[in-house]
């Protein structure tokens, strides 16, 4: 098709630039323009501006621009006559002039040389499969629950246990020994050409256009001499850090669901396809890279990261969440919550409805990090309370929405016990110092001296009274029981136990015996127990007005505080409005009383 001037200007004229750039480029509306992070730089802000009124786009850093065709010519680094097709079909216009035959890019001879082989091979490989020598890989499939429409459909496949079958038809195909070397598959051994994938089961790598580009051979047996995968190696054609598998099936299904899944391997994506989820791909056994991000972002839809449940799988979803948003992708990260297995076992452990209630159960990365943090450290001390925070500043500083930084410091305040103007008051702190000074700020942090002020006061105070008086131990087992700060709580429970084994009462003695102690926050412990002892704002004299004293402010503030606790368990899940609602009525109650 030659370039024909009107039709150009007529598709030009029809076309909205804002849809057209919002195909490839998550878009957001500012002021009477849109704008995106710019795909001809490496872009940390959004700088490129789409202006719907002009139907122009441009970049103010780099000074890229153009109308809906050029944008897409650029983009996709494709003829400007090629761009006119694609933003027709995305318009969905129609002529006759664009049904001509389109430019083609030369043809790269050693590619497509190398493509026709390895196409000619995995036709092989099928082949085999369906042999009576093929019988072990075909029953290896069907134990993994993939029947006849599935083997075909991800054209699977078993190489001959002859190492030497699969170059002899190649040869007898006409394919050269060099082309053979170049796809990879072969190896030299004792002067004659070996399949290294021999008596495996094949699964074929296509890129995102459908050719097979390598092949991955698994072991059928459990013979830890032998390789479990042998993948094929960097080649002309095969670049694993540009490869995700299944893009070619998936990426027409994504476009259509709106999402994308990213699986850790091959049974992963087989699995979900097993319950007619398509839009599934799966890495190369690589981290994600910048060549991964440019293919996702063509998609324009949002990244759902499905890796295995156990703690490396979620390590994982956490990198992977960070470098993907970091890159201006939308990301969903599916709750492996107390789930160890990988959706394939789930499918063949638990079934179908198991499997669609797990990659539909979704957390944002900020909640899904507030999980994980809790699970690979347990919170059961202030110094781990305090790690989490630590860990958690990095992901609070990057959310821009106030209303999600709201949300999200009060989760954090709830599972820490920490209060939020805390938390809050960090962060604008370690917003105005250098990342390096963080240790130095998180030193200084005191929250949970915060959260309950005039509780903590209360109890501070009769702890400090038990650490010197033994009539104060007595009055906190009768009367209290527990304290509600959980430093003060254990350290009051190990001045309790050690009261009753011995007869003298020793303050020091009760601090040597604590940091010989083998409890795991000890060290906590003995920094509490030293930093109060050594406090002289306190009364001399414990009697038994200052006890009654401190035992009607700790149960007033108790009860003040399980009331906000109620208060905020009301609130989960409940609409603004509803919110509202609750909060008024509480607060007329609580006026009442």
């Amino acid at each position: 098709m030659a370039f024909d001037e009107e039709l150009s200007n007529e598709i030009r004229k029809r076309a909205d630039i804002v849809k057209i750039v919002g195909s490839y480029l998550p878009l957001t509306k500012k002021g009477r323009n849109f704008v995106a992070k710019c795909p001809f730089h490496d872009d940390n802000n959004p700088s490129f501006t789409v202006s719907p009124e002009k139907q122009m786009a441009h970049c103010f850093v780099c000074g890229a621009s153009g109308n809906s065709i050029t944008f897409v010519q650029k983009y996709l680094k494709i003829s400007y006559v090629e761009a006119m097709k694609k933003v027709a079909e995305i318009i969905g216009f129609s002529d006759p002039r664009l049904e001509a035959n389109t430019y083609k890019k030369p043809i790269d001879n050693k590619k497509a040389t190398i493509l026709k082989c390895l196409k000619d091979l995995s036709l092989y490989y099928e082949y085999a499969l369906n042999t009576e020598q093929g019988k072990e890989g075909l029953d290896y499939f069907e134990k993994r629950h993939l029947d006849s429409d599935l083997r075909g459909k991800y054209q699977l496949g078993y190489a001959f246990d002859d190492a030497q079958a699969s170059i002899n038809f190649l040869l007898g195909r006409g394919h050269s020994l060099k082309t053979i070397e170049d796809t990879g598959i072969s190896q030299l051994v004792n002067g004659n050409y070996i399949d290294k994938n021999h008596g495996r089961v094949i699964f074929p790598i296509k890129d995102e256009n459908g050719d097979v580009i390598g092949f991955s051979a698994r072991r059928m047996n459990n013979d830890s001499s032998l390789a479990k995968y042998v993948n094929s190696p960097e080649t002309y054609v095969f670049h694993k850090s540009s490869v995700l598998y299944n893009l070619d099936i998936a990426k027409d299904k994504a476009r259509l669901a709106g999402h994308i899944y990213i699986c850790e391997g091959f049974m992963d994506v087989f699995a979900l396809g097993r319950i007619g989820v398509d839009n599934a791909v799966a890495t190369m056994g690589t981290a994600l890279t910048n060549e991964h991000v440019q293919m996702l972002r063509k998609l324009n839809v949002e990244i759902r990261l499905c890796l295995d449940g156990d703690l490396p799988g979620q390590t994982a979803s956490m990198k992977a969440a960070k470098f993907l948003e970091e890159n201006g992708l939308k990301v969903l990260i599916v709750d492996a919550g107390s789930h160890s297995k990988d959706p394939d076992e789930i499918l063949n452990a638990e079934g179908e409805e198991a499997l669609r209630t797990y990659i539909n159960t979704l957390l944002s990365r900020v909640d899904f990090a507030l999980a994980y943090y809790q699970r690979s450290n347990p919170l059961k001390t202030n110094e781990q309370k305090k790690k989490l925070i630590k860990e958690f500043l990095p992901i609070l500083l990057s959310i821009r929405s106030p209303l999600d930084l709201d949300n999200y410091l009060r989760k954090l305040s709830k599972v820490t016990g920490y209060d939020v103007e805390s938390i809050r008051d960090l962060l604008k702190r370690s917003r105005a110092v250098d990342v390096s000074h963080n240790d130095e700020l998180m030193r200084n942090f005191r929250p949970e001296r915060k959260a309950v002020r005039k509780l903590e006061i209360a109890e501070r105070e009769l702890l400090y009274q038990m650490i010197n008086h033994p009539e104060a131990v007595a009055f906190y087992e009768e009367k209290i029981g527990l304290f509600y700060d959980e430093t003060y709580r254990h350290l009051a429970n190990f001045i309790v136990d050690y009261s009753s084994r011995h007869n003298n009462y020793d303050s020091i003695d009760i601090v040597s015996s604590l940091e010989n102690s083998g409890l795991d926050n000890k060290d906590e412990l003995v920094k509490e127990f030293s930093s109060l002892y050594l406090e002289k704002t306190h009364p001399q004299e414990c009697n038994e007005e200052l006890l009654s004293n401190l035992l009607d402010s700790i149960n007033n503030e108790k009860e003040k505080i399980y009331e906000q606790d109620t208060l905020a368990m009301s609130l989960e899940g409940k609409s603004e409005l509803e919110q509202a609602r609750i909060v008024a009525e509480y607060n007329r109650r609580k006026n009442k009383k």
